[in-house]
C-alpha cells in the first residue's frame, strides 16, 4: 500500500442553511476544509482573491487555510456545508487539488446523496453513525476526484498537473510503502489520542531503537513523532469542538493535554482561532 494511501479525512461538521438576498459572509481564513452543495440560488465566492460565481446544483471545494468571503446573488440561497479536515502528510500541500485533482467548482452528478446522508445520519442516534459518516465522505471525496482528475486507461492511476506528479515522486522517494510497525503506531495514536507520548514509548511499541523509529516515522509519515501525535490531538479537539457541547477543559483533557492555557496556544497556532473562537466560526 502506498503512503499516499494513507491520507486520512476527518468529518468535522454538517449543515444545512437557507440565507436571504442580504446575506454576506465577511472575509476570513478557513480553519478546515469545506465542501458546499448548492441546493437553490445563486452566490459570488471570494476565493483567495479569485471570485467564482456559483449556482444551483454545483459543488464548491474550499481548501483548508483559504481566506474566503461570500454574498448571495439571488432572492434565495440553500446550501448543505460539509467541514473537514485533511491529514496531509507532506506540507503545505493541498493534497484534494494537487493530487486527486478536484478543482474549486464541479456540476453534481447524482453527490447530492452523500451530502443528504451525512445530514441524516449524524443526526441518528446511533452507535454506527460515525461508520456511515466517514464512509460517505470518502465516497463524496472519491466520486468528485475520479471526475476532476484524469484517469490513465492503463494503469488505472490518476494523470495530473506538475504538483501533482510532485506529490507523486515525493511518495515514491518515500519507498512508495508505509513500514507496518511505523503504521501500528499512527494508527494507535489514532485511537488513543489522550495518552502521554514521547519518542523512546512509541519507540518501544515499533519494536525499535528510538533512533530509528523516529528516522523511520518521518521517512514514512513526512513528520517527526510527536508532531504528528500533536496533529491528531489537535484535529481530534477540532471535531469535538464542532459535534459536542463539552467545555474546552474537558476537550483538552480528552485530548492528551493537562494544561488548558496550553492547549488553547496550541490550537490558535494551529487553526487561528481560539478554541473558543473556533466553535463561534463553525456555527455561522
Amino acid at each position: 500500500m502506498s503512503a499516499i494511501d494513507h491520507i486520512r479525512f476527518t468529518f468535522l461538521f454538517i449543515e444545512f442553511y437557507s440565507m436571504g438576498k442580504t446575506w454576506v459572509y465577511p472575509e476570513s481564513v478557513t480553519p478546515y476544509g469545506i465542501f458546499r452543495y448548492i441546493v437553490k440560488g445563486r452566490a459570488e465566492f471570494c476565493i483567495d482573491d479569485k471570485t467564482i460565481i456559483v449556482r444551483e446544483n454545483q459543488i464548491v471545494y474550499i481548501p483548508q487555510g483559504s481566506r474566503m468571503s461570500c454574498k448571495v446573488s439571488s432572492e434565495t440561497f440553500e446550501f448543505y456545508s460539509i467541514r473537514f479536515t485533511t491529514s496531509v502528510f507532506y506540507e503545505g500541500e493541498d493534497v484534494l487539488t494537487e493530487y486527486y485533482g478536484i478543482p474549486r467548482v464541479l456540476e453534481n452528478e447524482g453527490e447530492d446523496i452523500f451530502f443528504q446522508e451525512i445530514y441524516k445520519w449524524v443526526r441518528k442516534d446511533a452507535r454506527v453513525k460515525k461508520c456511515f459518516v466517514r464512509g460517505y465522505l470518502d465516497l463524496l471525496i472519491g466520486s468528485l476526484a475520479m471526475r476532476g482528475s484524469k484517469v490513465d486507461k492503463d494503469t488505472g492511476d490518476f494523470v495530473g498537473n506538475t504538483e501533482e506528479k510532485a506529490l507523486n515522486h515525493r511518495a515514491a522517494k518515500n519507498n512508495d510503502q508505509v513500514d507496518p510497525r511505523i503504521y501500528m503506531v499512527a494508527n494507535y495514536i489514532i485511537l488513543h489520542p489522550q495518552e502521554k507520548y514521547n519518542p523512546q514509548k512509541m519507540a518501544k511499541m515499533a519494536g525499535l531503537s528510538k533512533q530509528r523509529f523516529s528516522s523511520l516515522f518521518k521517512e514514512n509519515m513526512g513528520k517527526s513523532p510527536m508532531a504528528y501525535v500533536r496533529e491528531i490531538r489537535l484535529t481530534t479537539a477540532a471535531r469535538a469542538l464542532l459535534v459536542t457541547h463539552d467545555n474546552v477543559i474537558d476537550i483538552a483533557y480528552q485530548c492528551g493535554y493537562e494544561d488548558t492555557n496550553y492547549f488553547i496556544r496550541e490550537f490558535k497556532a494551529a487553526f487561528g482561532f481560539t478554541p473558543n473562537q473556533y466553535r463561534k466560526v463553525a456555527s455561522k
